[in-house]
């Protein structure tokens, strides 16, 4: 977490119970101060609160709030003790326009261990288990269920799975309208729950958090869900459910929305048209995580809340934006997954929420101590969840190219070709798109062990002339060959068009073969690179850029200094020289003579998992 902790500042706690005692006279300065710690929240309701006025009939006694939370539970306290004082004219009074409350999902209000999830596993179900999809899923699709599956096994998360899920989620659903995506998550959450006994996926709502959100709305509060899954998929878990919160309340991870007809029609050019329907546009817009859930608050509530209620560091930003500089008085509640009993919890993880819930002031909940239930009666946790590991078969043939995921023959070049700098672009936003590229999961160069071999050679032999190599790219999987293909086939993106094709118009790049269906790169043993200048510290001028569309890439064109023309020639000869072969349109292009894969394009991602580390 980027955050620091803060000091804690007992002056300030103990001037707040100090005024709440005080009561009327010094209403002003404590609504100056930041907010007081749980323990003095409880004691200045309980010694500030007002004396209600006699009526002629006493009002009957409202029934005791948070039954399912046992008593003396801090959180329990802490947040009755708050509504007596933030609900009495007087100390601390707020008004109902500006109570509101924001709630994580997945792990504050609902289960995410069944086993992850609910839109990964939803993921996982549509990738794997719809036989009107799964044979249709995309590589890239596979590739991420995959993630997800090992995730579930190890307990850990792959780099970019978020943003890569999220991708996923927009892609496998596009063409859906609205309603029907709700209703396959509806369908989905009718479902047996694959971690615990007696309940259905959608039924797995935190029993005792439904008691806050019900007593916060009895009190006037506007209750609003800020989670990282998507936001169409929240609104189908919730949608006559348990969990009492209006949809336009539901805040969550987005995808474009299209006309059906739009087509490729920028959204102020096309008109929506009697018939015509919205549907998911198959592109990933945010990740609704850590600072993203500030941004949308403020963008979607147009206020501070006052409450705040997760469970991770990604709802630490939310928690902070709520309790700091705030005019009224706030509280930050954070989930601690202590239960490993009747929950699929961790100890480990429970410890560190409650460290940084000292440090930040925050509330820590213990899911095992402070609720006398967490899903009802009749619900157990299985010792082991059903159906959550599918078999995920790459696809052996696309047309009459042969695909594979193993990446057993290849290596890492950084370890093959220490001396090699890489500067892998697709790894950037400096490229032709403009965006990093699929598959593209960290900046590492992959390659053949027989072309990383031969590639050593030649950075052997030009290291003897003053010059090291410089990678662009090597491997290059065909998830990230189809992001091409689909850029490509976009007019109106045309964002890096001045760096890399000023000379072409767009619609001609597919025609003329600078995209192409699939790679020699994806083979596994063709490199991009250029020659790095060590008594310079420079890259060497070839007189043209790395991915430049146009005959300046060529490397017999003329319109260049000769000694740019001998340069290039410099690098073509070594390579060359040591089973390289060139291409015509490209001078930093070069294939392995003697490839060990020459009918195989590759599927998996760029990353150090997926390839073992050189001997």
């Amino acid at each position: 977490m980027s955050e620091a902790p803060k000091t804690k500042n007992y002056w300030r706690i103990m001037t707040i119970v100090a005024l709440a005692v005080a009561f009327i006279a010094c209403t002003a300065l404590v609504y100056m101060m930041n907010r007081p710690s749980p323990e003095k929240i409880t004691e200045a309701a309980v010694t500030a609160a007002p004396t209600a006025a006699p009526t002629a009939e006493p009002t009957p006694e409202p029934a005791a709030p948070l039954s399912l939370w046992t008593e003396g539970a801090l959180a329990k306290e802490s947040l009755t003790a708050y509504m007596d004082m933030i609900t009495s004219q007087g100390v601390g009074y707020i008004p109902p326009e500006d109570r509101i409350a924001v709630f994580d999902l997945d792990g504050t209000l609902f289960c995410e261990t069944d086993p992850v999830y609910f839109d990964y596993s939803l993921l996982l179900y549509r990738v794997t288990q719809d036989e009107a999809y799964k044979d249709k899923a995309s590589d890239f699709e596979r590739q991420t269920a995959k993630k997800i599956q090992d995730m579930i096994l190890t307990g850990k998360s792959a780099p970019g799975l978020e943003v890569d899920h999220g991708k996923c989620v927009a892609s496998a659903f596009a063409g859906m309208t609205i309603p029907e995506f709700e209703a396959y998550c509806r369908m989905f959450r009718e479902l047996p729950a694959r971690g615990y006994e007696g309940m259905t996926i959608g039924e797995g709502f935190y029993r005792p958090m439904l008691q806050v959100v019900d007593y916060l709305i009895a009190n006037d509060f506007k209750v609003y869900v800020v989670s990282g899954t998507d936001r169409l998929i929240v609104r189908g878990i919730v949608k006559d459910s348990l969990l009492k919160v209006p949809a336009e309340q539901i805040i969550g991870s987005d995808e474009t929305l299209v006309a059906r007809q739009q087509g490729a029609a920028d959204g102020l050019d096309y008109v929506f048209t009697d018939g015509d329907d919205v549907v998911l546009g198959g592109e990933f817009i945010v990740k609704n995580l850590k600072m993203n859930k500030v941004t949308v608050i403020l963008q979607e509530i147009g206020k501070q809340p006052v409450l705040s209620f997760g469970n991770s560091t990604g709802d630490a930003s939310m928690a902070e934006f709520v309790t700091s500089n705030n005019p009224y008085p706030s509280m930050a509640f954070m989930l601690c997954c202590d239960d490993e009993v009747r929950e699929n919890g961790s100890v480990a993880k429970a410890e560190k929420m409650e460290k940084l819930c000292a440090e930040y002031d925050w509330v820590p909940v213990s899911m095992k101590d402070d609720w006398t239930t967490i899903y009802g009666d009749g619900v157990k946790r299985k010792a082991a969840p059903d159906n959550v590991i599918f078999d995920i078969p790459e696809r052996t043939a696309e047309g009459d190219v042969k695909l594979s995921g193993d990446a057993s023959d290849f290596v890492l070049l950084s370890e093959a070709v220490p001396d090699a700098i890489l500067e892998i672009r697709y790894y950037s936003t400096y490229n032709f798109i403009g965006d990093r590229i699929d598959g593209y999961e960290e900046p590492l160069a992959l390659l053949t062990k027989e072309a990383a071999a031969a590639l050593k050679e030649v950075s052997d032999e030009l290291l003897t002339m003053g010059y090291r190599l410089k990678i662009f790219d090597a491997y290059r999987p065909q998830m990230a060959v189809t992001h091409f293909m689909n850029w490509a086939l976009d007019p109106d993106d045309a964002r890096m068009k001045a760096y890399f094709y000023p000379e072409l118009e767009k619609d001609v790049l597919f025609p003329q073969g600078y995209i192409a269906e699939h790679s020699g790169h994806s083979r596994g043993s063709t490199v991009d690179l250029t020659l790095f200048d060590m008594t310079t510290e420079r890259e060497v001028d070839m007189g043209g850029t790395f991915d430049y569309f146009g005959e300046l890439s060529h490397p017999d064109y003329t319109g260049i200094t000769k000694e740019q023309y001998a340069m290039r020639m410099l690098l073509r000869e070594v390579m060359v020289k040591h089973g390289f072969k060139p291409l015509d349109e490209e001078w930093w292009h070069f294939t392995l003579e003697n490839e060990p894969f020459p009918d195989t394009y590759f599927t998996f991602p760029v990353n150090s998992v997926s390839v073992a580390p050189a001997a």
